[in-house]
Protein backbone atom coordinates (compact mmCIF):
# COMPACT_ATOMS: atom_id res chain seq x y z
CA UNK A 1 0.00 0.00 0.00
CA UNK A 2 1.30 3.72 -0.57
CA UNK A 3 0.53 6.38 1.19
CA UNK A 4 0.26 9.96 -0.09
CA UNK A 5 -0.61 13.25 1.90
CA UNK A 6 -1.58 16.75 1.71
CA UNK A 7 -2.15 19.47 4.27
CA UNK A 8 -2.15 23.13 3.43
CA UNK A 9 -0.38 23.95 7.09
CA UNK A 10 0.05 27.63 6.77
CA UNK A 11 3.58 28.56 7.59
CA UNK A 12 6.00 25.46 8.30
CA UNK A 13 8.78 27.23 10.85
CA UNK A 14 6.56 26.57 14.24
CA UNK A 15 7.62 23.87 16.04
CA UNK A 16 4.18 22.95 16.67
CA UNK A 17 3.32 22.58 13.07
CA UNK A 18 6.19 20.81 12.54
CA UNK A 19 5.61 17.79 15.65
CA UNK A 20 1.92 17.71 13.74
CA UNK A 21 3.58 16.82 10.35
CA UNK A 22 5.67 14.67 12.11
CA UNK A 23 2.69 12.71 13.53
CA UNK A 24 0.33 12.76 10.87
CA UNK A 25 3.58 11.26 8.54
CA UNK A 26 4.12 8.85 10.93
CA UNK A 27 0.64 7.61 11.93
CA UNK A 28 -0.31 6.93 8.75
CA UNK A 29 2.73 5.71 7.33
CA UNK A 30 3.12 8.40 4.33
CA UNK A 31 5.83 8.11 1.55
CA UNK A 32 5.03 11.05 -0.11
CA UNK A 33 3.59 14.30 1.12
CA UNK A 34 2.73 17.77 -0.31
CA UNK A 35 2.62 20.53 1.98
CA UNK A 36 1.29 24.02 0.97
CA UNK A 37 2.05 27.13 2.26
CA UNK A 38 5.13 26.13 3.97
CA UNK A 39 6.24 29.58 3.70
CA UNK A 40 9.48 28.51 3.37
CA UNK A 41 12.14 29.49 1.30
CA UNK A 42 13.53 27.29 -1.88
CA UNK A 43 15.10 24.27 -1.12
CA UNK A 44 14.76 24.79 2.79
CA UNK A 45 13.27 21.48 4.03
CA UNK A 46 16.80 19.79 4.78
CA UNK A 47 16.80 22.49 7.37
CA UNK A 48 13.92 20.86 9.60
CA UNK A 49 13.67 17.22 7.86
CA UNK A 50 15.16 15.87 10.63
CA UNK A 51 13.45 17.55 13.72
CA UNK A 52 10.14 16.17 11.98
CA UNK A 53 11.35 12.72 11.29
CA UNK A 54 12.04 12.61 8.09
CA UNK A 55 15.53 12.01 7.92
CA UNK A 56 16.79 10.81 4.43
CA UNK A 57 14.16 11.89 2.79
CA UNK A 58 14.54 13.77 -0.39
CA UNK A 59 12.04 17.01 -1.23
CA UNK A 60 11.27 19.79 -4.27
CA UNK A 61 9.13 22.80 -4.44
CA UNK A 62 8.09 25.08 -6.80
CA UNK A 63 10.22 28.29 -5.20
CA UNK A 64 11.43 30.65 -7.83
CA UNK A 65 14.79 32.41 -6.36
CA UNK A 66 13.97 34.20 -2.92
CA UNK A 67 10.50 34.05 -3.39
CA UNK A 68 9.17 31.47 -0.95
CA UNK A 69 7.78 28.59 -2.22
CA UNK A 70 3.88 27.64 -2.03
CA UNK A 71 4.17 23.97 -2.67
CA UNK A 72 6.92 21.35 -1.09
CA UNK A 73 6.93 17.84 -1.74
CA UNK A 74 9.06 15.51 0.22
CA UNK A 75 8.95 11.73 -0.25
CA UNK A 76 10.56 8.76 0.72
CA UNK A 77 13.98 7.37 -1.36
CA UNK A 78 13.22 3.95 -0.40
CA UNK A 79 10.05 3.58 -1.31
CA UNK A 80 9.48 5.97 -4.18
CA UNK A 81 11.27 7.15 -7.45
CA UNK A 82 10.38 10.80 -8.21
CA UNK A 83 11.21 13.10 -11.05
CA UNK A 84 9.74 16.55 -10.92
CA UNK A 85 7.75 16.89 -14.31
CA UNK A 86 6.80 20.84 -14.09
CA UNK A 87 5.86 23.82 -11.62
CA UNK A 88 4.21 26.71 -11.26
CA UNK A 89 2.76 29.09 -8.48
CA UNK A 90 -0.03 27.00 -8.43
CA UNK A 91 1.22 23.38 -9.17
CA UNK A 92 3.83 20.83 -8.77
CA UNK A 93 3.59 17.64 -10.94
CA UNK A 94 5.72 14.89 -10.34
CA UNK A 95 5.90 11.29 -11.44
CA UNK A 96 6.27 8.45 -8.81
CA UNK A 97 7.75 5.20 -9.42
CA UNK A 98 6.81 2.34 -6.13
CA UNK A 99 9.81 0.73 -6.20
CA UNK A 100 8.37 -2.58 -4.21
CA UNK A 101 5.99 -2.87 -7.43
CA UNK A 102 7.55 -0.72 -10.06
CA UNK A 103 3.53 1.13 -10.45
CA UNK A 104 3.89 4.51 -12.23
CA UNK A 105 1.52 7.40 -11.56
CA UNK A 106 1.36 10.90 -11.86
CA UNK A 107 1.07 13.54 -8.83
CA UNK A 108 -0.31 17.01 -9.51
CA UNK A 109 0.02 19.39 -5.66
CA UNK A 110 -2.28 22.17 -6.33
CA UNK A 111 -2.42 25.31 -4.21
CA UNK A 112 -5.30 27.40 -5.97
CA UNK A 113 -4.95 31.33 -5.48
CA UNK A 114 -7.73 33.22 -3.87
CA UNK A 115 -8.94 35.17 -7.03
CA UNK A 116 -11.22 33.41 -9.61
CA UNK A 117 -9.43 35.36 -12.32
CA UNK A 118 -5.62 33.89 -11.28
CA UNK A 119 -7.23 30.55 -11.40
CA UNK A 120 -8.30 30.33 -14.86
CA UNK A 121 -5.10 29.45 -15.54
CA UNK A 122 -4.98 26.54 -12.99
CA UNK A 123 -7.95 24.96 -14.48
CA UNK A 124 -6.46 25.59 -18.26
CA UNK A 125 -3.36 23.18 -17.25
CA UNK A 126 -5.60 20.52 -15.36
CA UNK A 127 -7.15 19.84 -18.85
CA UNK A 128 -4.04 20.47 -20.70
CA UNK A 129 -2.20 17.48 -18.63
CA UNK A 130 -5.26 15.57 -18.48
CA UNK A 131 -4.42 14.13 -22.64
CA UNK A 132 -1.12 13.76 -21.32
CA UNK A 133 -2.28 11.62 -17.99
CA UNK A 134 -5.07 10.30 -20.11
CA UNK A 135 -3.32 5.99 -19.82
CA UNK A 136 -1.66 6.89 -16.69
CA UNK A 137 -2.76 7.18 -13.19
CA UNK A 138 -3.31 10.61 -12.25
CA UNK A 139 -4.59 11.93 -9.03
CA UNK A 140 -4.62 15.70 -8.56
CA UNK A 141 -4.40 16.77 -4.69
CA UNK A 142 -4.33 19.71 -2.98
CA UNK A 143 -5.88 22.95 -1.72
CA UNK A 144 -7.98 24.03 -4.68
CA UNK A 145 -9.19 27.47 -3.07
CA UNK A 146 -12.73 26.07 -5.24
CA UNK A 147 -16.19 24.72 -4.41
CA UNK A 148 -17.59 22.13 -6.53
CA UNK A 149 -21.63 22.81 -5.76
CA UNK A 150 -23.81 24.60 -3.44
CA UNK A 151 -23.71 21.32 -1.28
CA UNK A 152 -19.86 21.78 -0.43
CA UNK A 153 -20.51 24.97 2.06
CA UNK A 154 -21.69 25.97 5.28
CA UNK A 155 -22.69 29.80 5.83
CA UNK A 156 -21.54 32.99 4.24
CA UNK A 157 -22.83 34.00 1.01
CA UNK A 158 -24.97 31.76 -0.94
CA UNK A 159 -24.47 33.03 -4.39
CA UNK A 160 -23.33 31.20 -7.47
CA UNK A 161 -21.46 33.26 -9.92
CA UNK A 162 -20.50 32.60 -13.10
CA UNK A 163 -17.26 31.87 -12.12
CA UNK A 164 -17.59 29.48 -10.02
CA UNK A 165 -18.97 27.23 -12.83
CA UNK A 166 -14.82 27.07 -13.91
CA UNK A 167 -14.10 24.48 -11.41
CA UNK A 168 -16.82 22.10 -11.72
CA UNK A 169 -16.77 22.53 -16.15
CA UNK A 170 -12.45 22.13 -15.62
CA UNK A 171 -12.77 18.73 -13.95
CA UNK A 172 -15.34 17.48 -16.25
CA UNK A 173 -13.63 18.11 -19.15
CA UNK A 174 -10.32 16.62 -17.89
CA UNK A 175 -11.97 13.90 -16.98
CA UNK A 176 -11.46 13.93 -13.33
CA UNK A 177 -13.61 12.83 -10.35
CA UNK A 178 -13.81 13.24 -6.60
CA UNK A 179 -12.06 9.94 -5.23
CA UNK A 180 -14.55 8.59 -2.23
CA UNK A 181 -13.65 9.52 0.98
CA UNK A 182 -13.98 9.16 4.55
CA UNK A 183 -13.79 11.87 7.51
CA UNK A 184 -14.59 15.28 6.87
CA UNK A 185 -16.06 17.05 4.72
CA UNK A 186 -16.13 20.38 4.93
CA UNK A 187 -11.60 20.63 5.29
CA UNK A 188 -11.63 24.19 6.03
CA UNK A 189 -13.22 26.58 8.47
CA UNK A 190 -13.04 30.16 9.52
CA UNK A 191 -13.23 29.33 12.70
CA UNK A 192 -16.00 31.56 13.38
CA UNK A 193 -19.38 30.37 15.19
CA UNK A 194 -22.89 31.50 14.36
CA UNK A 195 -24.32 33.63 11.61
CA UNK A 196 -20.64 34.95 10.91
CA UNK A 197 -19.42 30.89 10.78
CA UNK A 198 -18.10 29.72 7.57
CA UNK A 199 -16.87 25.80 6.50
CA UNK A 200 -16.00 25.02 3.18
CA UNK A 201 -15.05 21.98 1.21
CA UNK A 202 -11.41 23.55 -0.67
CA UNK A 203 -9.19 20.75 -0.38
CA UNK A 204 -10.02 17.76 -2.93
CA UNK A 205 -8.66 14.49 -4.20
CA UNK A 206 -9.69 13.78 -7.87
CA UNK A 207 -8.71 11.01 -9.74
CA UNK A 208 -8.74 9.48 -13.34
CA UNK A 209 -10.05 6.57 -14.69
CA UNK A 210 -6.30 5.07 -15.00
CA UNK A 211 -5.89 5.07 -11.31
CA UNK A 212 -9.16 4.01 -10.54
CA UNK A 213 -8.46 0.64 -12.99
CA UNK A 214 -4.82 0.57 -11.37
CA UNK A 215 -6.45 0.75 -7.49
CA UNK A 216 -10.30 -0.04 -7.41
CA UNK A 217 -10.34 0.53 -3.59
CA UNK A 218 -8.03 3.78 -3.42
CA UNK A 219 -9.90 6.23 -1.17
CA UNK A 220 -9.12 9.46 0.84
CA UNK A 221 -9.37 10.23 4.23
CA UNK A 222 -9.85 13.83 5.47
CA UNK A 223 -8.45 14.27 9.16
CA UNK A 224 -9.85 16.76 11.64
CA UNK A 225 -8.48 20.09 11.74
CA UNK A 226 -5.56 20.71 14.27
CA UNK A 227 -3.10 23.65 13.88
CA UNK A 228 -4.36 24.91 10.87
CA UNK A 229 -7.76 25.64 9.55
CA UNK A 230 -7.53 23.35 6.67
CA UNK A 231 -8.27 19.53 7.20
CA UNK A 232 -4.74 17.02 6.18
CA UNK A 233 -5.79 14.32 3.58
CA UNK A 234 -4.60 10.94 3.20
CA UNK A 235 -4.73 8.63 0.30
CA UNK A 236 -4.92 4.77 0.18
CA UNK A 237 -3.84 3.24 -2.87
CA UNK A 238 -4.55 -0.73 -1.46
CA UNK A 239 -2.54 -3.30 -2.99
CA UNK A 240 -4.04 -7.13 -2.92
CA UNK A 241 -2.49 -8.67 -0.18
CA UNK A 242 -1.11 -12.30 -1.11
CA UNK A 243 -1.03 -13.25 2.48
CA UNK A 244 -4.69 -14.67 3.67
CA UNK A 245 -5.40 -12.81 6.54
CA UNK A 246 -6.74 -14.42 9.71
CA UNK A 247 -10.68 -14.83 9.15
CA UNK A 248 -13.00 -11.97 10.70
CA UNK A 249 -15.35 -14.35 13.26
CA UNK A 250 -18.51 -12.32 14.98
CA UNK A 251 -18.39 -13.74 17.90
CA UNK A 252 -22.40 -13.84 19.70
CA UNK A 253 -21.80 -13.17 23.24
CA UNK A 254 -20.42 -9.85 22.29
CA UNK A 255 -24.29 -8.72 22.31
CA UNK A 256 -25.24 -9.81 25.62
CA UNK A 257 -22.85 -6.88 26.87
CA UNK A 258 -24.15 -3.14 28.08
CA UNK A 259 -22.58 -1.01 25.45
CA UNK A 260 -22.10 -2.83 22.58
CA UNK A 261 -24.94 -2.03 20.76
CA UNK A 262 -23.87 1.69 21.13
CA UNK A 263 -20.75 1.13 20.09
CA UNK A 264 -21.92 -0.80 16.84
CA UNK A 265 -24.51 2.09 16.12
CA UNK A 266 -21.22 5.02 16.56
CA UNK A 267 -19.16 3.45 14.11
CA UNK A 268 -21.94 2.68 11.41
CA UNK A 269 -23.03 6.17 11.26
CA UNK A 270 -19.34 7.38 10.96
CA UNK A 271 -19.94 9.83 8.01
CA UNK A 272 -18.63 7.96 4.49
CA UNK A 273 -18.71 9.87 1.03
CA UNK A 274 -18.69 8.35 -2.43
CA UNK A 275 -20.57 6.18 -4.33
CA UNK A 276 -23.36 4.12 -2.21
CA UNK A 277 -21.21 0.75 -2.62
CA UNK A 278 -18.14 2.42 -2.17
CA UNK A 279 -19.88 3.56 1.64
CA UNK A 280 -21.76 0.49 2.31
CA UNK A 281 -18.08 -1.22 1.75
CA UNK A 282 -16.30 1.22 3.50
CA UNK A 283 -18.80 0.94 6.27
CA UNK A 284 -18.01 -2.38 6.82
CA UNK A 285 -14.56 -2.67 6.88
CA UNK A 286 -14.30 0.24 9.63
CA UNK A 287 -16.81 -2.49 11.26
CA UNK A 288 -14.52 -5.77 10.85
CA UNK A 289 -11.88 -3.28 12.66
CA UNK A 290 -13.85 -2.09 15.42
CA UNK A 291 -14.80 -5.49 16.02
CA UNK A 292 -11.18 -6.61 16.10
CA UNK A 293 -10.22 -3.94 18.46
CA UNK A 294 -13.08 -4.93 20.79
CA UNK A 295 -12.38 -8.64 20.34
CA UNK A 296 -8.93 -7.53 21.45
CA UNK A 297 -9.62 -5.79 24.07
CA UNK A 298 -12.64 -7.80 25.83
CA UNK A 299 -12.44 -11.04 24.79
CA UNK A 300 -9.46 -12.37 23.48
CA UNK A 301 -7.23 -15.30 25.39
CA UNK A 302 -10.25 -15.79 27.06
CA UNK A 303 -9.35 -18.75 28.65
CA UNK A 304 -6.19 -17.13 30.26
CA UNK A 305 -8.57 -14.27 31.23
CA UNK A 306 -10.86 -17.48 32.85
CA UNK A 307 -7.59 -18.22 34.84
CA UNK A 308 -6.66 -15.20 35.97
CA UNK A 309 -9.85 -14.05 37.19
CA UNK A 310 -10.13 -17.52 39.15
CA UNK A 311 -6.79 -16.79 40.30
CA UNK A 312 -8.05 -13.48 42.00
CA UNK A 313 -11.38 -14.61 43.45
CA UNK A 314 -9.63 -17.40 45.19
CA UNK A 315 -7.11 -15.15 46.51
CA UNK A 316 -10.08 -12.60 47.29
CA UNK A 317 -11.75 -15.76 49.41
CA UNK A 318 -8.59 -16.31 51.01
CA UNK A 319 -8.47 -12.40 52.05
CA UNK A 320 -11.51 -12.72 53.32
CA UNK A 321 -11.76 -15.56 55.51
CA UNK A 322 -8.88 -14.15 57.36
CA UNK A 323 -10.58 -10.97 57.92
CA UNK A 324 -14.77 -12.14 58.11
CA UNK A 325 -15.79 -8.86 58.97
CA UNK A 326 -14.34 -6.01 56.64
CA UNK A 327 -16.71 -5.51 54.30
CA UNK A 328 -14.24 -3.72 51.19
CA UNK A 329 -13.15 -7.14 51.08
CA UNK A 330 -16.41 -8.99 50.99
CA UNK A 331 -17.84 -6.40 48.66
CA UNK A 332 -14.49 -6.96 46.61
CA UNK A 333 -14.83 -11.06 46.88
CA UNK A 334 -18.67 -10.69 45.18
CA UNK A 335 -17.11 -8.31 42.42
CA UNK A 336 -14.21 -11.06 41.70
CA UNK A 337 -16.65 -13.86 42.01
CA UNK A 338 -19.56 -11.99 38.88
CA UNK A 339 -16.51 -11.41 37.34
CA UNK A 340 -15.05 -15.17 37.10
CA UNK A 341 -18.77 -16.13 36.27
CA UNK A 342 -19.16 -14.00 33.67
CA UNK A 343 -16.11 -14.87 31.80
CA UNK A 344 -16.38 -18.43 32.53
CA UNK A 345 -19.48 -18.48 30.99
CA UNK A 346 -18.34 -16.34 28.06
CA UNK A 347 -15.42 -19.06 27.79
CA UNK A 348 -18.48 -21.63 27.23
CA UNK A 349 -20.30 -19.56 24.43
CA UNK A 350 -17.47 -19.01 22.92
CA UNK A 351 -15.70 -22.51 22.36
CA UNK A 352 -19.83 -23.81 21.87
CA UNK A 353 -20.07 -21.56 18.85
CA UNK A 354 -16.08 -22.13 17.79
CA UNK A 355 -16.87 -26.21 17.46
CA UNK A 356 -20.17 -24.84 15.43
CA UNK A 357 -18.28 -23.22 12.98
CA UNK A 358 -15.70 -26.21 13.09
CA UNK A 359 -18.83 -28.63 12.32
CA UNK A 360 -19.99 -26.38 9.54
CA UNK A 361 -16.55 -25.98 7.31
CA UNK A 362 -15.76 -29.48 7.63
CA UNK A 363 -19.31 -30.76 6.51
CA UNK A 364 -18.95 -27.95 3.56
CA UNK A 365 -15.68 -29.62 2.69
CA UNK A 366 -17.50 -32.66 2.76
CA UNK A 367 -14.56 -34.50 4.47
CA UNK A 368 -14.54 -38.10 5.72
CA UNK A 369 -13.89 -37.28 8.84
CA UNK A 370 -17.36 -35.62 9.03
CA UNK A 371 -18.87 -38.34 7.35
CA UNK A 372 -17.23 -40.66 10.58
CA UNK A 373 -18.78 -38.47 12.84
CA UNK A 374 -22.04 -39.56 11.92
CA UNK A 375 -22.73 -43.36 10.69
CA UNK A 376 -26.24 -43.80 11.47
CA UNK A 377 -26.49 -41.00 8.81
CA UNK A 378 -24.68 -43.57 6.01
CA UNK A 379 -27.35 -44.55 3.55
CA UNK A 380 -27.77 -48.59 4.09
CA UNK A 381 -28.06 -51.08 0.91
CA UNK A 382 -30.74 -53.68 1.34
CA UNK A 383 -31.64 -56.11 -1.11
CA UNK A 384 -35.11 -57.11 -1.76
CA UNK A 385 -36.99 -60.51 -2.49
CA UNK A 386 -36.43 -60.04 -6.12
CA UNK A 387 -32.71 -59.69 -5.54
CA UNK A 388 -32.79 -55.82 -6.27
CA UNK A 389 -30.77 -53.32 -4.34
CA UNK A 390 -31.81 -50.49 -2.56
CA UNK A 391 -30.86 -47.87 -0.44
CA UNK A 392 -32.60 -47.90 3.05
CA UNK A 393 -32.96 -43.86 3.64
CA UNK A 394 -35.30 -44.12 6.46
CA UNK A 395 -32.06 -45.54 8.25
CA UNK A 396 -30.63 -42.24 7.74
CA UNK A 397 -33.37 -40.61 9.27
CA UNK A 398 -33.66 -43.02 12.15
CA UNK A 399 -36.79 -44.69 10.34
CA UNK A 400 -37.48 -48.23 11.30
CA UNK A 401 -39.01 -49.53 7.87
CA UNK A 402 -38.51 -48.34 4.04
CA UNK A 403 -41.49 -46.13 2.81
CA UNK A 404 -44.28 -48.18 2.99
CA UNK A 405 -42.42 -51.29 1.97
CA UNK A 406 -42.69 -54.18 4.39
CA UNK A 407 -39.26 -55.16 5.99
CA UNK A 408 -39.74 -58.95 5.08
CA UNK A 409 -38.92 -58.13 1.65
CA UNK A 410 -35.09 -57.05 2.28
CA UNK A 411 -32.48 -58.71 3.66
CA UNK A 412 -28.88 -57.07 3.86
Amino acid sequence: MSMIGCWNVWGLNNLHKQKAVQEWARKDNLDILGIIEPRLGSNKFSEISDRMGLQGWLSADNGVGANKCRILVAWNPAKLLVQILDHAPQWLVCETTMLATNKRMVITFIHGFNTPAERVQLWDHLVGRSSVNNLVPWLAIGDFNAILSGEDRVGGSQRWPQHMEDFPICIQQAGLSSLPFTGLRFTWSNGQTGPNGIQKKLDWALVNSALLQAWPSAHANFLPRLVSDHSPMSIFLAQESKARNKPFRFLNLWTDRDGFSDMVKGVWNQPVHGNPLFRFTTKLQLMRSALRRYHKQTSSHISSRVAEAKQKWIKGQTEMDARPRDTQLQSRERTLAEIYNRLRKEEEACFKQRSRIQWLELGDRNTSFFHKLDPPARPQLLQNSFGKWEIDTARGRGGAYLGHVPQSNFRR
